[in-house]
C-alpha cells in the first residue's frame, strides 16, 4: 500500500470534461479525476492516442480536477471487515478460538437473522474461561450504515464472519448482554461450531474501478488507464483501451478502494492468464490477470471489500 496519495474530492457539475477538452499527446495541465474523485490521469501525463481517450469516456465520467496533497492524508488499512452472503465452507476438525488466530481489535462481520444484511463489529475482549463457564466475546455494537446501533435482544442468536491471518471462519453466538456501562458493547456466548471457509469459492465482484498499470518486463512505465470490470482476492478482469501484452507477460497494477471508511490502495504485479482481443475497430480488449504476490493485509482488504459488497 502506498503513501502521498493525492488527496481528492468530488468534483463538480460545472467541471466535467468533453471529449475535446482532453488533449491527445501532449501534457495534461491538470488532472482528470472520475464522478466520485478517483483519479484516472494526473496532471503532467499523456493521454498517448485517439483510442485511449475514446476508452476514458466510454467507461467513466472525467471531471477536471486540480489535486493537492496532505501529509499523513493515507494511512495503511490492514481492515478485516465482512459483510453479506458469503460461500458455503467446509467444517474443520475441531476449530477453536483459541486456534483459529482470532484476536483483540479484529473486524467481525455480524448477522442479525438469516437472511439479513451483515455489519461490522470490532472484538474487543475475551472472557477467562473456567470449569463451568466458557469463553464468552465481548464485540462493539454493530452500526447500522457507520451511526446507529443495531437492535439485538439477550438470547438471540447471531451469525458471526471473522477474517483472521490464518483464514476465514464462520460461527454463530448467542447474545448474553447488551450493556451501555461503562460504555457500549455486548457480550456473546463462546461459539458453537467454528467452520473454515475456503477462500478459493470467494465470489469475483463486478465493478468499475479504475486502475493504473505499466508492463512489469519493460523499461517504459509510463502507467496506462484500465477499468476493473470484476475483482477477487487472487485477480482480476482488466479491460484496456489497446491490448498489447502476451500470456503470461507480468503486469503492474495499481488500484484504491474504500472499506470501511478506510482507504486501501494497493500495488502490485500481476500475470497474464488471458487476452481478449479487440473490438472490430481495433479497441478495448480485456486482460485476466492472477496476483503475482499480494501482503497479507491487502489480500484481507480484497476478501473485506468483495464480502461487503456482495
Amino acid at each position: 500500500m502506498t503513501d502521498d496519495v493525492p488527496v481528492l474530492s468530488t468534483p463538480s457539475s460545472s467541471s466535467r470534461l468533453s471529449l475535446n477538452d482532453v488533449p491527445v499527446g501532449e501534457p495534461l495541465a491538470w488532472s482528470i479525476v472520475s464522478a466520485d474523485g478517483v483519479l484516472l490521469f494526473d496532471a503532467g501525463t499523456t493521454v498517448p492516442s485517439q483510442a485511449v481517450r475514446t476508452f476514458l469516456f466510454e467507461n467513466f465520467e472525467p471531471y477536471k480536477f486540480e489535486t493537492a496533497t496532505e501529509d499523513g492524508a493515507n494511512d495503511s488499512a490492514h481492515t478485516v471487515h465482512a459483510s453479506a452472503e458469503l460461500p458455503e465452507g467446509e467444517e474443520a476438525g475441531h476449530l477453536t478460538l483459541d486456534n483459529i488466530g482470532l484476536k483483540i481489535g479484529a473486524r467481525l462481520g455480524l448477522r442479525a437473522a438469516a437472511g439479513s444484511a451483515m455489519y461490522s463489529s470490532r472484538l474487543i475482549g475475551f472472557s477467562t474461561p473456567r470449569a463451568h463457564r466458557a469463553h464468552a466475546l465481548f464485540i462493539t455494537p454493530p452500526l447500522i450504515s457507520g451511526q446507529q446501533p443495531l437492535d439485538l435482544a439477550r438470547g438471540e442468536q447471531v451469525g458471526l464472519v471473522a477474517l483472521t491471518t490464518r483464514s476465514v471462519f464462520q460461527f454463530a453466538c448467542t447474545v448474553d448482554a447488551v450493556c451501555h456501562e461503562p460504555f457500549h458493547y455486548v457480550v456473546l456466548s463462546e461459539p458453537g461450531i467454528i467452520r473454515r471457509l475456503r477462500a478459493r469459492k470467494f465470489t469475483r465482484l463486478t465493478t468499475r474501478m479504475p486502475a493504473h498499470f505499466f508492463s512489469a518486463d519493460s523499461e517504459e512505465r509510463t502507467p496506462q488507464l484500465g477499468l476493473i470490470r470484476d475483482i477477487s482476492p487472487f485477480g482480476m478482469s482488466l479491460a484496456v483501451a489497446e491490448p498489447n501484452a502476451k500470456l503470461d507477460d507480468r503486469i503492474h497494477l495499481s488500484f484504491r478502494f474504500n472499506t470501511d471508511d478506510t482507504d486501501v490502495n494497493i500495488d502490485c504485479d500481476a500475470i497474464v492468464r488471458h487476452v481478449q482481443g479487440a473490438d472490430a475497430q481495433g479497441n478495448n480488449g480485456a486482460y485476466g490477470l492472477e496476483f503475482e504476490k499480494l501482503e497479507s493485509s491487502q489480500r484481507i482488504a480484497l476478501k473485506s471489500l468483495i464480502a461487503e459488497q456482495i
